[in-house]
């Protein structure tokens, strides 16, 4: 009977290291870091692709922007399967810092928005790309560190065709050119009142 029961209490303190065991090993840090980088990327480009294509007026900028929604989609959707092996969580929404920029670009339009749209479009990607050309060349997973370098090519051509965008028209300035035109205007009456004045003056003197 002793011995059953000393059996039992060892299976039961045996029991809990099995279990933690069994449990998956937290992701290196650099890893977990790369890989919310890299989830970060695609929806801040998901979304602002999207507001691309309601707000350019651009051909050239809407083409770009359905581009970078179709490859960080693709991307993100790989990233996510990839999650649970890699044993690492993915963000679910934007950061604090994303958030703010696509705050600034829904507060604007047509070339305004074109503007600053290019200008997050060049860089945001040339951020990413050095992440994971850092991450391709130091990473510690094997399939991350493929899946990194698989993924640079279509960030470079992102780049690329961000950087082919048409530039939009100069911000347009106003009140600069409106009050130097006043002052001639309002000039002219006083040099003209005094002409009748002194006439008034010489003739006074001829009728003496």
């Amino acid at each position: 009977m002793k011995k059953l029961v000393l059996a039992a209490a060892l299976l039961a303190l045996a029991a809990p290291v099995r279990a933690q065991n069994a449990q998956p090993s937290a992701a290196p840090p650099a890893r977990e870091k790369f890989a919310q980088t890299a989830a970060m990327t695609d929806m801040f480009e998901i979304q602002a692709g999207r507001l691309a294509q309601q707000k350019s007026t651009e051909k050239a900028y809407k083409d770009f922007a359905a581009m970078i929604i179709s490859d960080h989609t693709k991307t993100s959707e790989q990233l996510k399967s990839m999650a649970p092996k890699l044993h690492v969580q993915l963000p679910q929404e934007l950061d604090r810092a994303h958030k703010a920029k696509i705050e600034e670009l829904s507060s604007v339009d047509g070339a305004a928005f074109d503007r600053r749209f290019k200008a997050a479009q060049l860089e945001g990607h040339k951020q990413a790309i050095a992440e994971f050309e850092r991450y391709a060349n130091s990473g510690d997973n094997a399939d991350l560190k493929s899946w990194a370098e698989q993924t640079l090519p279509t960030l470079k051509t992102h780049l690329q065709h961000a950087e082919a965008l048409p530039n939009p028209g100069p911000a347009p300035t106003t009140g600069s050119a409106a009050p130097a035109h006043k002052e001639p205007a309002s000039k002219e009456p006083a040099s003209k009142g005094a002409t009748p004045q002194m006439n008034g003056a010489q003739g006074g003197s001829r009728s003496e």
